[in-house]
């Protein structure tokens, strides 16, 4: 369990209703990595979604690209909640990191149990995918020529 005053704080969930951040709280749990720590791989099943506490994520795509995340309350692991379920990056740990876990089965639940913490919650998830795809897929032309 995470407590819920930990979670009140992180840019992921600063809207959030304090019965949703009740939710999660109950199904979380902090987690240390190491430096150089590998905390999930590319192509591979994704099974939490992870919160920054602190430190520095590299995710680094198939295709070369790569993003750090560093900004606490940062999303990782969205691809838990996105069919097909699998991460479409890699996330090597550039520093010690401290994040905020949440198994995907329970996720459902409190999904399933409430639709507009449901909604509230993909909705994060769409933003932090949208603001992650031109590293994803890579930005086309106009839009490189644009930045």
């Amino acid at each position: 369990m995470v407590p819920t005053a930990d979670l009140i704080s992180l840019q992921f969930l600063e809207d959030f209703q304090e019965s949703y951040l009740e939710a999660l709280a109950s199904i979380g749990a902090p987690s240390h990595w190491k430096e150089g720590e590998t905390l999930f791989h590319a192509r591979s099943p994704a099974q939490q979604l992870y919160l920054l506490k602190s430190g520095s994520v590299l995710l680094y795509f198939p295709d070369g690209r790569a993003l750090a995340v560093r900004d606490p309350g940062q999303a990782l692991g969205w691809s838990s909640l996105v069919n097909p379920f699998r991460h479409t990056a890699t996330g090597l740990c550039l520093t010690d990191v401290d994040l905020y876990q949440f198994p995907r089965e329970e996720l459902y639940r409190l999904l399933q149990m409430d639709a507009d913490f449901g909604q509230a919650l993909m909705r994060k998830i769409v933003v932090t995918m949208h603001q992650r795809r031109p590293y994803h897929r890579g930005a086309r032309p106009a839009e490189r020529e644009r930045r």
